[in-house]
Protein backbone atom coordinates (compact mmCIF):
# COMPACT_ATOMS: atom_id res chain seq x y z
CA UNK A 1 0.00 0.00 0.00
CA UNK A 2 1.37 3.37 -1.03
CA UNK A 3 1.06 5.72 1.89
CA UNK A 4 3.36 8.70 0.73
CA UNK A 5 1.41 11.64 0.23
CA UNK A 6 -1.95 10.16 1.02
CA UNK A 7 -4.85 12.35 3.17
CA UNK A 8 -5.68 9.67 5.60
CA UNK A 9 -8.85 10.09 8.21
CA UNK A 10 -8.14 8.14 11.73
CA UNK A 11 -11.80 7.31 13.44
CA UNK A 12 -11.59 6.73 16.98
CA UNK A 13 -7.88 7.97 18.97
CA UNK A 14 -7.78 4.76 20.83
CA UNK A 15 -4.56 2.62 21.09
CA UNK A 16 -4.89 1.46 17.47
CA UNK A 17 -6.11 4.76 15.97
CA UNK A 18 -2.90 6.02 17.80
CA UNK A 19 -0.85 3.31 16.70
CA UNK A 20 -2.70 4.25 12.55
CA UNK A 21 -2.16 7.11 13.02
CA UNK A 22 1.85 7.03 13.65
CA UNK A 23 2.32 4.83 10.94
CA UNK A 24 0.57 6.76 8.68
CA UNK A 25 2.24 9.82 9.35
CA UNK A 26 5.84 8.04 9.39
CA UNK A 27 4.97 6.43 6.13
CA UNK A 28 4.56 10.27 4.89
CA UNK A 29 0.66 9.83 4.99
CA UNK A 30 -1.53 13.39 5.52
CA UNK A 31 -3.01 12.32 8.68
CA UNK A 32 -6.48 13.43 10.09
CA UNK A 33 -8.09 12.33 13.64
CA UNK A 34 -10.99 12.04 14.76
CA UNK A 35 -13.43 11.14 18.08
CA UNK A 36 -16.56 11.71 19.81
CA UNK A 37 -14.75 12.35 22.57
CA UNK A 38 -13.46 15.36 24.16
CA UNK A 39 -9.88 17.02 24.25
CA UNK A 40 -9.70 16.27 28.19
CA UNK A 41 -11.25 12.87 27.94
CA UNK A 42 -8.24 12.40 25.47
CA UNK A 43 -5.43 14.18 26.85
CA UNK A 44 -3.21 11.03 27.80
CA UNK A 45 -3.83 9.50 23.77
CA UNK A 46 -3.34 13.42 22.42
CA UNK A 47 0.24 12.94 24.21
CA UNK A 48 0.94 10.02 22.64
CA UNK A 49 0.64 11.19 19.40
CA UNK A 50 2.51 14.50 19.99
CA UNK A 51 2.50 17.07 17.69
CA UNK A 52 -1.63 18.07 16.95
CA UNK A 53 -2.28 21.71 16.29
CA UNK A 54 -5.93 23.15 15.46
CA UNK A 55 -7.29 21.78 12.03
CA UNK A 56 -7.26 24.94 10.41
CA UNK A 57 -3.26 24.58 10.34
CA UNK A 58 -2.23 23.50 7.91
CA UNK A 59 1.26 22.78 8.58
CA UNK A 60 0.72 20.30 11.71
CA UNK A 61 1.85 17.29 12.22
CA UNK A 62 -2.28 16.02 12.20
CA UNK A 63 -5.30 17.76 12.28
CA UNK A 64 -7.83 16.73 14.75
CA UNK A 65 -11.26 16.59 14.77
CA UNK A 66 -13.03 15.85 18.42
CA UNK A 67 -16.56 15.92 20.60
CA UNK A 68 -18.21 14.49 16.99
CA UNK A 69 -17.03 13.76 13.43
CA UNK A 70 -17.96 16.69 11.11
CA UNK A 71 -18.49 15.86 7.10
CA UNK A 72 -15.29 18.29 7.08
CA UNK A 73 -13.36 15.69 8.64
CA UNK A 74 -13.00 13.31 5.59
CA UNK A 75 -13.67 16.27 3.07
CA UNK A 76 -10.02 15.65 1.13
CA UNK A 77 -9.69 11.67 2.53
CA UNK A 78 -8.22 9.91 -0.02
CA UNK A 79 -9.37 6.73 2.12
CA UNK A 80 -10.21 6.27 6.09
CA UNK A 81 -8.86 3.91 9.23
CA UNK A 82 -11.25 3.01 11.51
CA UNK A 83 -10.79 1.43 15.29
CA UNK A 84 -11.92 -1.75 15.97
CA UNK A 85 -14.74 0.00 18.30
CA UNK A 86 -15.91 2.59 15.41
CA UNK A 87 -19.35 1.24 14.72
CA UNK A 88 -18.97 0.59 10.70
CA UNK A 89 -22.62 2.34 10.37
CA UNK A 90 -22.55 5.84 11.83
CA UNK A 91 -23.74 8.04 9.51
CA UNK A 92 -20.64 9.61 8.82
CA UNK A 93 -19.16 6.49 8.06
CA UNK A 94 -22.69 5.57 5.05
CA UNK A 95 -22.02 9.04 3.86
CA UNK A 96 -17.77 8.39 3.31
CA UNK A 97 -19.70 4.68 2.11
CA UNK A 98 -21.50 6.87 -0.87
CA UNK A 99 -18.84 8.87 -1.76
CA UNK A 100 -16.76 5.53 -2.50
CA UNK A 101 -14.41 6.01 0.36
CA UNK A 102 -12.55 3.03 1.23
CA UNK A 103 -12.85 2.34 5.04
CA UNK A 104 -9.91 0.26 6.14
CA UNK A 105 -9.32 -1.54 9.55
CA UNK A 106 -5.70 -0.20 11.32
CA UNK A 107 -4.82 -4.17 11.05
CA UNK A 108 -5.41 -4.21 7.05
CA UNK A 109 -2.93 -0.83 7.00
CA UNK A 110 -0.32 -2.26 9.47
CA UNK A 111 -0.58 -5.80 7.22
CA UNK A 112 0.16 -4.14 4.16
CA UNK A 113 3.70 -2.46 5.37
CA UNK A 114 4.51 -5.56 7.23
CA UNK A 115 7.95 -7.42 6.23
CA UNK A 116 7.31 -10.32 8.74
CA UNK A 117 4.79 -13.26 7.96
CA UNK A 118 1.84 -13.18 9.77
CA UNK A 119 0.03 -15.69 11.45
CA UNK A 120 -3.31 -14.55 12.59
CA UNK A 121 -5.94 -16.13 15.06
CA UNK A 122 -9.73 -15.94 15.64
CA UNK A 123 -12.78 -17.46 16.94
CA UNK A 124 -15.14 -16.59 19.62
CA UNK A 125 -13.06 -17.37 22.40
CA UNK A 126 -9.49 -18.64 23.23
CA UNK A 127 -7.71 -16.12 21.10
CA UNK A 128 -5.43 -14.71 23.33
CA UNK A 129 -4.50 -18.32 25.08
CA UNK A 130 -3.86 -19.82 21.74
CA UNK A 131 -1.94 -16.43 20.40
CA UNK A 132 0.73 -16.78 23.44
CA UNK A 133 0.68 -20.59 23.14
CA UNK A 134 1.98 -20.01 19.66
CA UNK A 135 4.47 -17.21 19.97
CA UNK A 136 6.08 -19.57 22.69
CA UNK A 137 6.31 -22.51 21.03
CA UNK A 138 7.91 -20.30 17.66
CA UNK A 139 10.70 -18.80 20.85
CA UNK A 140 11.22 -22.04 21.58
CA UNK A 141 12.42 -23.30 18.13
CA UNK A 142 15.24 -20.36 18.37
CA UNK A 143 14.10 -19.80 14.40
CA UNK A 144 12.81 -16.39 14.20
CA UNK A 145 14.94 -13.21 15.74
CA UNK A 146 11.84 -11.78 17.07
CA UNK A 147 8.09 -13.46 17.81
CA UNK A 148 5.93 -10.48 17.44
CA UNK A 149 2.56 -11.07 19.62
CA UNK A 150 0.33 -8.46 18.68
CA UNK A 151 -3.48 -7.66 17.81
CA UNK A 152 -6.44 -7.53 20.19
CA UNK A 153 -3.96 -8.83 22.52
CA UNK A 154 -3.35 -5.19 23.58
CA UNK A 155 -0.60 -4.29 21.30
CA UNK A 156 -1.70 -2.82 17.53
CA UNK A 157 0.17 -4.13 14.89
CA UNK A 158 0.79 -0.84 13.40
CA UNK A 159 2.75 -0.26 16.66
CA UNK A 160 4.98 -2.84 15.61
CA UNK A 161 5.47 -3.22 11.89
CA UNK A 162 8.37 -0.67 11.90
CA UNK A 163 10.55 -2.52 14.58
CA UNK A 164 10.21 -6.06 11.94
CA UNK A 165 11.85 -7.61 9.41
CA UNK A 166 11.16 -10.31 7.15
CA UNK A 167 13.22 -12.79 8.82
CA UNK A 168 10.93 -12.04 11.80
CA UNK A 169 7.08 -13.58 12.46
CA UNK A 170 3.85 -12.40 13.45
CA UNK A 171 1.07 -14.08 15.51
CA UNK A 172 -1.79 -11.49 15.90
CA UNK A 173 -5.14 -11.95 17.53
CA UNK A 174 -7.31 -11.14 15.64
CA UNK A 175 -11.32 -9.77 16.20
CA UNK A 176 -14.53 -9.69 14.07
CA UNK A 177 -14.33 -5.81 14.81
CA UNK A 178 -10.69 -5.78 13.31
CA UNK A 179 -11.60 -8.55 10.58
CA UNK A 180 -14.95 -6.53 9.18
CA UNK A 181 -12.96 -4.05 7.77
CA UNK A 182 -10.35 -5.80 6.13
CA UNK A 183 -9.86 -6.10 2.32
CA UNK A 184 -6.39 -7.30 1.51
CA UNK A 185 -5.56 -8.67 4.68
CA UNK A 186 -3.34 -11.98 3.62
CA UNK A 187 -2.08 -14.11 6.86
CA UNK A 188 0.58 -16.64 6.06
CA UNK A 189 -1.54 -19.18 8.57
CA UNK A 190 -4.78 -18.37 9.94
CA UNK A 191 -6.46 -19.93 12.47
CA UNK A 192 -10.09 -20.51 13.64
CA UNK A 193 -10.78 -21.93 17.05
CA UNK A 194 -14.69 -21.96 17.21
CA UNK A 195 -17.49 -20.16 15.62
CA UNK A 196 -20.46 -18.99 18.32
CA UNK A 197 -22.93 -16.56 19.17
CA UNK A 198 -21.54 -13.53 19.89
CA UNK A 199 -21.24 -9.57 19.20
CA UNK A 200 -24.59 -9.94 17.27
CA UNK A 201 -25.22 -6.34 19.11
CA UNK A 202 -22.68 -5.10 16.47
CA UNK A 203 -22.69 -7.69 13.96
CA UNK A 204 -26.32 -8.09 13.73
CA UNK A 205 -26.65 -11.84 12.41
CA UNK A 206 -25.00 -15.14 12.75
CA UNK A 207 -24.33 -14.35 9.21
CA UNK A 208 -23.14 -11.49 9.53
CA UNK A 209 -20.25 -12.20 12.50
CA UNK A 210 -19.09 -15.27 10.63
CA UNK A 211 -19.06 -13.02 7.47
CA UNK A 212 -16.53 -10.88 9.24
CA UNK A 213 -14.50 -14.12 10.98
CA UNK A 214 -14.45 -15.65 7.22
CA UNK A 215 -12.21 -12.41 6.08
CA UNK A 216 -9.58 -14.01 7.86
CA UNK A 217 -9.29 -16.45 4.77
CA UNK A 218 -10.58 -14.34 2.05
CA UNK A 219 -6.91 -13.50 0.29
CA UNK A 220 -4.79 -16.94 1.23
CA UNK A 221 -3.72 -18.64 -1.58
CA UNK A 222 -2.38 -22.32 -1.85
CA UNK A 223 0.60 -21.66 -0.69
CA UNK A 224 -0.82 -20.53 2.78
CA UNK A 225 -2.26 -23.04 5.89
CA UNK A 226 -5.32 -22.67 7.34
CA UNK A 227 -5.77 -24.22 11.16
CA UNK A 228 -9.47 -25.67 11.81
CA UNK A 229 -11.23 -26.99 14.93
CA UNK A 230 -12.28 -30.37 13.54
CA UNK A 231 -14.75 -30.66 16.69
CA UNK A 232 -16.60 -27.41 15.79
CA UNK A 233 -19.28 -28.33 12.56
CA UNK A 234 -19.97 -24.58 12.58
CA UNK A 235 -16.47 -24.11 10.56
CA UNK A 236 -17.43 -26.32 7.57
CA UNK A 237 -17.88 -23.57 5.62
CA UNK A 238 -14.13 -21.75 6.29
CA UNK A 239 -12.99 -25.06 5.12
CA UNK A 240 -14.62 -25.07 1.72
CA UNK A 241 -14.11 -21.03 0.73
CA UNK A 242 -10.44 -21.22 1.41
CA UNK A 243 -7.91 -21.97 -1.17
CA UNK A 244 -5.58 -22.69 1.69
CA UNK A 245 -3.98 -25.60 2.64
CA UNK A 246 -6.04 -27.34 5.98
CA UNK A 247 -4.88 -28.77 9.06
CA UNK A 248 -7.76 -29.88 11.28
CA UNK A 249 -7.71 -29.73 15.11
CA UNK A 250 -9.92 -32.08 17.37
CA UNK A 251 -9.81 -32.68 20.79
CA UNK A 252 -11.20 -36.04 21.43
CA UNK A 253 -10.68 -39.17 19.27
CA UNK A 254 -8.80 -39.98 15.95
CA UNK A 255 -9.56 -37.73 13.24
CA UNK A 256 -12.05 -39.53 10.56
CA UNK A 257 -10.29 -38.37 7.16
CA UNK A 258 -6.81 -38.96 7.75
CA UNK A 259 -6.13 -37.23 4.33
CA UNK A 260 -6.13 -34.22 6.09
CA UNK A 261 -2.93 -33.25 8.13
CA UNK A 262 -4.08 -32.56 11.76
CA UNK A 263 -3.54 -32.99 15.54
CA UNK A 264 -5.45 -34.86 17.51
CA UNK A 265 -6.26 -36.23 22.02
CA UNK A 266 -6.35 -39.62 22.74
CA UNK A 267 -6.51 -40.38 25.97
CA UNK A 268 -4.15 -38.33 27.75
CA UNK A 269 -1.48 -37.98 24.45
CA UNK A 270 -1.53 -35.20 22.07
CA UNK A 271 -0.74 -36.64 18.69
CA UNK A 272 -0.07 -35.76 15.03
CA UNK A 273 -1.04 -37.00 11.79
CA UNK A 274 1.72 -34.97 9.66
CA UNK A 275 3.29 -36.01 6.50
CA UNK A 276 1.55 -39.46 6.33
CA UNK A 277 2.73 -39.84 9.93
CA UNK A 278 1.55 -40.66 13.09
CA UNK A 279 4.19 -39.43 15.90
CA UNK A 280 2.92 -38.41 19.57
CA UNK A 281 3.56 -34.72 20.56
CA UNK A 282 3.32 -34.09 24.73
CA UNK A 283 1.02 -35.46 26.93
CA UNK A 284 -1.69 -33.18 28.71
CA UNK A 285 -0.09 -32.89 31.75
CA UNK A 286 2.05 -30.68 29.90
CA UNK A 287 -0.21 -28.40 29.35
CA UNK A 288 0.04 -25.59 31.58
CA UNK A 289 -3.25 -23.74 32.19
CA UNK A 290 -6.28 -25.02 33.75
CA UNK A 291 -9.53 -26.03 32.07
CA UNK A 292 -10.45 -28.68 29.03
CA UNK A 293 -11.15 -25.70 26.81
CA UNK A 294 -7.51 -25.26 27.01
CA UNK A 295 -6.33 -28.26 25.40
CA UNK A 296 -8.04 -27.18 22.15
CA UNK A 297 -5.99 -23.83 22.13
CA UNK A 298 -2.75 -25.60 22.59
CA UNK A 299 -3.55 -28.32 19.48
CA UNK A 300 -3.82 -25.34 17.35
CA UNK A 301 -0.51 -23.56 18.95
CA UNK A 302 0.99 -26.89 18.41
CA UNK A 303 -0.39 -27.33 14.51
CA UNK A 304 1.38 -24.10 13.85
CA UNK A 305 4.75 -25.04 15.52
CA UNK A 306 4.44 -27.73 12.91
CA UNK A 307 4.19 -25.89 10.47
CA UNK A 308 7.17 -24.19 10.80
CA UNK A 309 9.08 -27.05 11.36
CA UNK A 310 9.25 -27.10 15.47
CA UNK A 311 9.82 -30.50 16.99
CA UNK A 312 8.75 -32.50 19.39
CA UNK A 313 10.70 -32.15 21.94
CA UNK A 314 10.36 -28.21 21.04
CA UNK A 315 7.14 -28.09 22.03
CA UNK A 316 6.91 -29.60 24.88
CA UNK A 317 9.82 -28.13 26.22
CA UNK A 318 7.79 -24.21 25.46
CA UNK A 319 4.69 -26.03 27.33
CA UNK A 320 6.24 -27.23 30.34
CA UNK A 321 7.80 -23.62 30.41
CA UNK A 322 5.22 -21.70 29.66
CA UNK A 323 4.82 -18.32 31.20
CA UNK A 324 1.31 -17.42 32.17
CA UNK A 325 2.14 -14.13 33.88
CA UNK A 326 0.97 -12.32 30.40
CA UNK A 327 -1.78 -9.73 31.62
CA UNK A 328 -3.97 -12.12 29.11
CA UNK A 329 -4.44 -14.48 31.68
CA UNK A 330 -6.09 -12.37 34.45
CA UNK A 331 -9.38 -12.27 34.67
CA UNK A 332 -9.35 -16.02 32.47
CA UNK A 333 -10.96 -18.76 34.82
CA UNK A 334 -8.21 -17.46 37.41
CA UNK A 335 -8.05 -19.13 40.57
CA UNK A 336 -8.43 -16.00 43.36
CA UNK A 337 -8.51 -17.33 46.82
CA UNK A 338 -10.13 -20.72 48.86
CA UNK A 339 -11.65 -19.79 52.17
CA UNK A 340 -13.31 -22.42 54.31
CA UNK A 341 -12.59 -24.55 51.14
CA UNK A 342 -14.34 -23.15 48.85
CA UNK A 343 -12.86 -21.56 45.87
CA UNK A 344 -13.28 -18.86 44.35
CA UNK A 345 -12.40 -18.33 40.41
CA UNK A 346 -12.61 -15.35 38.56
CA UNK A 347 -13.36 -15.91 34.83
CA UNK A 348 -14.85 -12.21 33.73
CA UNK A 349 -13.23 -12.90 30.81
CA UNK A 350 -15.68 -15.05 29.97
CA UNK A 351 -18.24 -12.28 27.82
CA UNK A 352 -20.25 -15.04 25.43
CA UNK A 353 -21.82 -18.21 26.08
CA UNK A 354 -19.12 -20.33 24.48
CA UNK A 355 -16.48 -18.82 27.24
CA UNK A 356 -19.23 -20.40 30.19
CA UNK A 357 -20.02 -23.24 28.92
CA UNK A 358 -16.31 -23.95 28.16
CA UNK A 359 -15.72 -22.58 32.34
CA UNK A 360 -18.49 -25.30 33.09
CA UNK A 361 -17.42 -28.24 31.42
CA UNK A 362 -13.49 -27.76 32.79
CA UNK A 363 -15.60 -28.00 36.18
CA UNK A 364 -16.62 -32.01 36.35
CA UNK A 365 -18.48 -31.70 39.83
CA UNK A 366 -22.00 -30.54 40.56
CA UNK A 367 -20.82 -28.07 42.94
CA UNK A 368 -20.47 -24.39 40.89
CA UNK A 369 -22.24 -21.39 42.40
CA UNK A 370 -22.20 -19.60 38.88
CA UNK A 371 -22.12 -15.20 39.13
CA UNK A 372 -23.93 -14.47 35.68
CA UNK A 373 -25.34 -11.01 33.90
CA UNK A 374 -24.21 -8.54 32.11
CA UNK A 375 -24.69 -6.18 28.98
CA UNK A 376 -26.27 -8.58 26.70
CA UNK A 377 -24.74 -8.36 23.23
CA UNK A 378 -27.70 -10.90 21.54
CA UNK A 379 -26.77 -14.00 23.67
CA UNK A 380 -28.73 -17.35 23.55
CA UNK A 381 -28.26 -19.22 26.87
CA UNK A 382 -29.92 -22.27 25.35
CA UNK A 383 -26.72 -24.47 25.11
CA UNK A 384 -25.77 -23.63 28.96
CA UNK A 385 -29.03 -25.57 29.93
CA UNK A 386 -27.51 -29.39 30.54
CA UNK A 387 -24.40 -27.71 31.91
CA UNK A 388 -26.21 -25.99 34.58
CA UNK A 389 -28.77 -28.48 35.45
CA UNK A 390 -26.26 -30.96 36.00
CA UNK A 391 -22.69 -28.92 37.76
CA UNK A 392 -24.83 -25.80 38.92
CA UNK A 393 -25.80 -25.89 42.59
CA UNK A 394 -27.16 -22.04 42.44
CA UNK A 395 -26.99 -19.33 39.60
CA UNK A 396 -26.67 -15.40 40.63
CA UNK A 397 -27.80 -13.11 39.04
CA UNK A 398 -25.58 -9.87 39.51
CA UNK A 399 -27.27 -6.38 37.76
CA UNK A 400 -30.85 -5.53 36.77
CA UNK A 401 -30.47 -7.03 32.77
CA UNK A 402 -30.71 -10.53 33.50
CA UNK A 403 -34.67 -11.44 32.62
CA UNK A 404 -33.21 -13.39 28.95
CA UNK A 405 -31.03 -15.83 31.57
CA UNK A 406 -33.28 -16.10 34.47
CA UNK A 407 -36.21 -16.96 31.68
CA UNK A 408 -34.07 -19.17 29.91
CA UNK A 409 -32.40 -21.09 33.02
CA UNK A 410 -35.62 -21.06 34.92
CA UNK A 411 -36.41 -24.51 35.50
CA UNK A 412 -32.22 -25.60 35.90
CA UNK A 413 -31.43 -24.31 38.91
CA UNK A 414 -31.93 -22.51 42.13
CA UNK A 415 -32.15 -18.45 40.76
CA UNK A 416 -31.27 -15.38 42.92
CA UNK A 417 -30.31 -12.08 42.38
CA UNK A 418 -27.75 -9.34 43.42
CA UNK A 419 -27.64 -6.02 42.68
CA UNK A 420 -23.76 -5.08 43.34
CA UNK A 421 -21.05 -7.77 43.14
CA UNK A 422 -20.31 -7.40 46.93
CA UNK A 423 -23.53 -8.52 47.49
CA UNK A 424 -23.12 -11.66 44.95
CA UNK A 425 -20.28 -13.02 46.13
CA UNK A 426 -21.59 -12.51 49.45
CA UNK A 427 -25.08 -14.58 48.27
CA UNK A 428 -23.13 -17.03 46.77
CA UNK A 429 -20.41 -17.37 50.02
CA UNK A 430 -23.69 -18.28 51.86
CA UNK A 431 -24.87 -20.81 49.08
CA UNK A 432 -21.67 -22.87 49.17
CA UNK A 433 -20.41 -25.68 51.09
CA UNK A 434 -16.58 -26.98 51.75
CA UNK A 435 -15.77 -28.14 48.42
CA UNK A 436 -18.21 -25.84 46.32
CA UNK A 437 -16.84 -23.40 43.55
CA UNK A 438 -18.14 -20.14 43.46
CA UNK A 439 -17.65 -19.14 40.07
CA UNK A 440 -17.52 -15.69 37.89
CA UNK A 441 -18.35 -16.36 34.28
CA UNK A 442 -21.00 -13.47 33.21
CA UNK A 443 -21.51 -14.75 29.70
CA UNK A 444 -21.93 -11.21 28.55
CA UNK A 445 -19.89 -8.14 28.11
CA UNK A 446 -19.62 -5.76 31.83
CA UNK A 447 -20.78 -2.53 30.27
CA UNK A 448 -23.73 -2.39 32.44
CA UNK A 449 -22.10 -1.73 35.64
CA UNK A 450 -18.39 -1.80 34.54
CA UNK A 451 -15.91 0.13 32.02
CA UNK A 452 -14.68 -3.34 30.93
CA UNK A 453 -14.11 -7.11 32.31
CA UNK A 454 -10.83 -6.01 33.83
CA UNK A 455 -12.87 -3.94 36.24
CA UNK A 456 -15.57 -6.21 36.23
CA UNK A 457 -12.97 -8.91 37.64
CA UNK A 458 -10.66 -6.91 40.17
CA UNK A 459 -14.01 -5.50 41.79
CA UNK A 460 -14.41 -9.84 41.97
CA UNK A 461 -11.38 -10.54 43.58
CA UNK A 462 -11.79 -7.52 45.84
CA UNK A 463 -15.27 -8.89 47.03
CA UNK A 464 -13.89 -12.24 47.68
CA UNK A 465 -10.91 -10.63 49.81
CA UNK A 466 -12.68 -8.79 51.45
CA UNK A 467 -15.16 -12.14 52.63
CA UNK A 468 -14.69 -13.08 56.25
CA UNK A 469 -14.86 -16.98 57.02
CA UNK A 470 -18.12 -18.21 58.82
CA UNK A 471 -17.59 -20.25 61.69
Amino acid sequence: MELKGKQVTVFGINRSGVAAAKLLRSSGAIVTVTDTRTADTLSSEIAELGNIHKSDQTDSTYRKFLGGHPTQCIADADFIVVSPGVPPEIPILCEARERNLPILAELEVAASVCPAPIIAITGTKGKSTTTLLTAAILKTADRFPNVCVSGNIGVPLAAEVQNLTDRDIVVVEASSFQLESTVTFHPMVSVVLNLSRDHLDRHKTMDAYQAAKQKITDNQTPADWMILNGSDPTLKDFALSTAAKVVYFYDSGTPENSSFPSVFREGTELLALWNGTRKRVCDVNDIPLRGAHNVQNVLAAIAVGLIFGVTESQIQQALQTFDRSHPAFSHAFEPVRILTDVEFIDDSKATNVAAVKAALESIEDSNIILIMGGYDKGNDYTPLRQLVRSRVKVAVMLGEYTEQIEKTLADTTEIIKAKTMAQAVQLAYKKAAPGDIVLLSPANASFDMYTNYKARGADFKAAVNALQPTL
